[in-house]
């Protein structure tokens, strides 16, 4: 046990003490001495407990028993060693030491508390559902840090079968270690049993309309014989190939021979036919020696080059018609589709060689379908322009997503004489769940199975992560700003109390003093922001809510419309695995934003950019003619042009170019720039009659929207140069082959974009004259999209190719061929210091288990006493108290114990009475003779008998 303090600076003002005392000391006394020198000793005790209060003592007391996260792996590869893993955790439950708490867990692709701690955890089969085509083991460790807390003595026990298809464990295992948590590994027998399966699919990623290739198809049959299995092979959904082969052990190869040919399906977009595209293969085997459904499928696809096409995606059907038709009368074919029904995937994409939003709001795309734009444009070399509208970048949300980073604007004005002041309260979570590490929503190739939670690489502290995001919130305010910090988990504290903005001093301080402990009770912690709040002098007042969601209760909507009708806004930051739904109503309720905490640390910039939204109105509406203020092909020529009637308000980023410009305040109006290895272009007004009514019917509209979308297209990749992606059940693969020799010191560095968006760079090696190859590790099912560079001079000179492919993985590793990695149980043990295959009955064993914490702050009854005690202090020195006072004080009080101690010995007396006449009522009556001579002469008739002894409980001195 320790005492520590949150900030210890506060404890100079103990050098007031002596000070407080030698003054009081000196100081004419008005009363007694004594009298006076007490007063000047409470008054100097109330200056120490005062400053001790301010520097935030806490009582750290070791906390007691052991509390165990139970994590049972439930993914498909487990099998029916699922029911042994609840066999165990049900014997280790029963042999649970009184005191001690279990929490459990079930995990694959997610993970999911089935219960948190309890000391009397249900023995019921669990009813938590979870994704079970992946394993996830790091996710599933950093949700038991977030349950375990930190009170007692922790450890995590993890049962799985060690096939590891996300995250990275040993790492996981390394932070909880470091946090306190031991983690143990009990090992479970893998459920695959042998099987034939589509081990790959291998095909060019791009050729020529009737060139020749094959299509290969990899089966492996895992068992010890032969099987005879029918593969059928598709494109776009059309059999082009179907037989018998016989799987032997091991691998075998069906080759199909193609043709390409652009006429054909057209996956369902508006559009022409001559533009490139992209043939989806698929083979698909059938047999009785198949165990598992999901791995009897693999998939590649091909493009066929053709002419330039883009696809426009609108929000509404008929915004960009006049578009579509102004860029197909200048020879440019189109595709035209619904935004709302998703950006498709990325290979698909691929056919066109830009992309238009037409005044698409960020939320229509959803952020898998922004990352995937972010890939097609950066990875893949391809084209993007945003068109705007009312529901377009500052109205439609762009401000902190992808979708923003990627263009070459921001979506709000960032001149800070053209903003209001603000008033935000920032109200941080710091329960216990908040010791755990966050995770981030994942996604990425247009959708299917690719939402839902994903890890975040490396997870930190999320108490760190909001403190962090706090201190870079606060900075980013300005000086007229106001903002506070509350700190809540059942109760509410303002560790930095709304004021003009702070000093960095003061914000340390206050951060100093966030520590994750306790439960969670959001509604009074909101309700006291708004108290705070309602008051203050400022246009826009705001409250971002920082927390995990481990609450489902209800009443976070209803106190989310309470903050709306006293006119402020409610944001909301997820950072957890918590209750997203109602942290996402909380927010709509609010009139904010609910932000999934995919990347906390981008949270700063975007509470930024939302208290900038009425910062002045962004839709600027009247007759403005736009100014040429740089030049490119698409201005060169461009001496005038009619007026516009509407536009929006962004600010260009530093490194962006301008090429016009409109209004008053010179804002944007086309901005350009280079995204990774293509470009994207932003255009603030809109492309209809509403704003551009004079602009649809000028002679120059279809010439200058040909220019603007051909600005953005990427070169054509040269023929001499040949690049392909397989995706195996392990691993990318990447090969680029040239049609020549290369000098020696040319090398190639490939760029690989999984599901998730997450980019891994990897250089490939040469292996021939003219071959390069590669490879990462593989994750996730999904659409993989690979950018080769290849530079002469050592990789620092000119880039002799630049071109991306993709590439499908079918399915999850979790049904894929092979052993699970034996030692990587090994390593999550040594890593989390912890026990392999320990027994049930040692599962909350306290040995060796880092001594718990539990934090008590002190300062509320320190600030009380000192309360009390100066009303003692003033009353000493203004009252002049004689010793004749003492004295009556002392007779008072002697006085009062005599008449408690009367009353006392009067109660006992008659109970005595009582007790007497009821003997005497039981005892035979004497004959009246019997008594002569005895007892007290009897009183005569209407007189009075004898005077009564005198009382025992007289009162000091004689008085009655």
């Amino acid at each position: 046990m320790r005492l520590t303090f949150d900030d210890p600076a506060w404890l100079l003002g103990l050098l007031l003490v002596p000070v407080v005392v030698v003054l009081g000391l000196r100081a004419v006394a008005r009363v007694r001495q004594r009298q006076h020198r007490v007063a000047t000793g409470l008054r100097a005790a109330a200056v120490g407990l005062l400053a001790l209060a301010l520097a935030g003592p806490r009582w750290q007391a070791i906390g007691g028993g052991v509390d165990v996260a139970l994590l049972v792996d439930a993914s498909d590869s487990v099998g029916s060693a699922f029911e042994d893993a609840l066999d165990w955790v049900d014997r280790a439950i029963a042999a649970m030491p009184d005191g001690d708490r279990a929490a459990l867990a079930l995990f694959g692709a997610d993970a999911r508390l089935e219960y948190t701690l309890r000391r009397d955890p249900p023995r019921s089969r669990p009813a938590t559902l979870i994704d079970p085509s992946a394993s996830d083991l790091a996710q599933a460790l950093r949700l038991a840090q977030g349950a375990l807390g930190s009170q007692h003595r922790r450890r995590a026990v993890l049962l799985t079968d060690g096939r590891q298809t996300r995250g990275d464990a040993v790492r996981a295992a390394e932070e909880l270690a470091s946090a306190g948590v031991h983690v143990d590994v009990v090992r479970l027998a893998g459920g695959l049993a042998a099987d034939v399966l589509v081990e790959e699919v291998a095909a060019p990623g791009r050729v020529r309309e009737g060139e020749t290739f094959d299509v290969v198809a990899t089966l492996h049959n895992t068992g010890d014989r032969a099987a005879d299995v029918v593969v059928v092979v598709t494109a776009d959904g059309e059999q082009v190939h179907r037989a018998t082969v016989t799987a032997r052990p091991g691998t075998t190869d069906v080759t199909v021979p193609q043709t390409a040919d652009r006429a054909g399906p057209r996956g369902g977009l508006q559009g022409g036919s001559d533009g490139p595209r992209t043939v989806r293969y698929e083979a698909r085997l059938s047999s009785g020696a198949s165990t598992i459904a999901q791995n009897d499928i693999g998939r590649a696809a091909v493009q066929v080059e053709g002419r330039a096409k883009v696809l426009v995606l609108e929000d509404e059907p008929g915004l960009g018609q006049q578009l579509e038709a102004a860029l197909d009368s200048s020879g440019i074919p189109t595709d035209r589709a619904d935004a709302g029904a998703g950006v498709p995937p990325l290979d698909r994409l691929l056919d066109h060689q830009a992309v238009v939003l037409v005044d698409v709001p960020a939320d229509r795309l959803a952020a898998a379908g922004q990352r995937t734009l972010d890939a097609y444009v950066r990875d893949a070399g391809r084209g993007l322009v945003a068109v705007g509208g009312d529901s377009s970048y500052g109205m439609g949300d762009y401000d902190g997503t992808p979708l923003e980073e990627l263009l070459p604007v921001y979506a709000r004005v960032k001149d800070p004489e053209r903003r209001p002041s603000v008033a935000e309260a920032l109200v941080v979570d710091v329960s216990g769940s908040m010791a755990a590490c966050h995770c981030q929503d994942g996604g990425f190739g247009g959708g299917g199975p690719l939402g839902g939670m994903q890890p975040a690489e490396g997870g930190v502290n999320k108490t760190d992560i909001s403190k962090e995001a706090i201190a870079r919130a606060v900075a980013a305010l300005e000086a007229e700003d106001t903002v506070g910090v509350l700190a809540f988990n059942t109760e509410s504290e303002w560790v930095i109390p709304l004021q003009k903005l702070p000093s960095d001093a003061v914000v340390d301080r206050g951060l100093a003093r966030l520590h994750p402990e306790g439960g969670t009770s959001v509604p009074q912690a909101i309700r006291e922001a708004i108290a705070g709040l309602v008051d203050v002098d400022a246009r826009l007042r705001h409250i971002v809510l920082f927390s995990d969601g481990f609450t489902e209760d209800r009443a976070l909507v209803e106190v989310a419309r309470e903050a709306a009708a006293q006119g402020i806004t409610v944001s909301v930051v997820g950072t957890g695995e918590g209750s997203g739904e109602v942290l996402r109503e909380m927010a709509a309720a609010g009139g904010g934003r609910y932000y999934p905490g995919r990347d906390l640390f981008s949270i700063p910039d975007i509470i930024v950019n939302e208290v900038q939204f009425v910062a002045r109105p962004i839709v600027n509406e009247g007759r403005f003619v736009p100014v040429v203020t740089g030049l490119a092909p698409v201005t060169e020529q461009l001496d005038r042009s009619p007026p516009l009637l509407g536009y929006l308000a962004t600010t260009a980023k530093p490194t962006a170019t301008t090429l016009l410009s409109i209004g008053d305040e010179r804002d944007p109006l086309l901005a350009t720039w280079r995204a990774g290895l293509g470009t994207a272009v932003a255009w603030t007004s809109d492309a209809s009659p509403r704003w551009s009514a004079q602009w649809v019917t000028w002679e120059r509209f279809a010439r200058f929207w040909s220019d603007v979308v051909k600005s953005t297209f990427p070169a054509e990749p040269d023929a001499r140069f040949s690049l392909s992606a397989t995706a195996a059940t392990d691993r990318i693969g990447v090969r680029l082959e040239a049609a020549e020799a290369l000098p020696a010191d040319v090398e190639a560095l490939a760029t690989v974009t999984a599901p998730d968006g997450r980019r891994t760079e990897v250089p490939l090696e040469r292996t021939g004259l003219q071959d390069f190859e590669g490879s990462v590790p593989g994750g996730a099912e999904g659409v993989y999209a690979a950018s080769v560079r290849l530079r002469a001079g050592g990789g620092r000179g000119e880039v002799l190719f630049a071109d991306a492919v993709t590439a499908t993985r079918s399915y999850s590793p979790e049904y894929a061929s092979g052993e699970a990695d034996a030692g990587l149980l090994d390593r999550i043990v040594a890593a989390g210091h912890g026990r392999l295959d320990p027994q049930p009955s040692s599962a909350f064993e306290p040995v060796g288990l880092p001594a718990g914490a539990d934090s008590r702050p002190l300062w509320s009854w320190l600030a009380l006493l000192a309360l009390l005690l100066l009303p003692a202090d003033v009353g000493l020195r203004r009252l002049r108290l004689e010793r004749e006072d003492w004295y009556r004080a002392r007779a008072f009080l002697r006085h009062r114990r005599w008449r408690r101690s009367r009353r006392v010995a009067e109660r006992t007396a008659s109970t005595e009475e009582l007790f007497v006449a009821k003997r005497r009522a039981r005892e035979p009556h004497p004959p009246p003779d019997a008594t002569a001579g005895h007892g007290p002469p009897p009183a005569p008739r209407g007189g009075r008998g004898p005077p009564p002894a005198p009382s025992a409980a007289t009162p000091p001195g004689g008085d009655v």
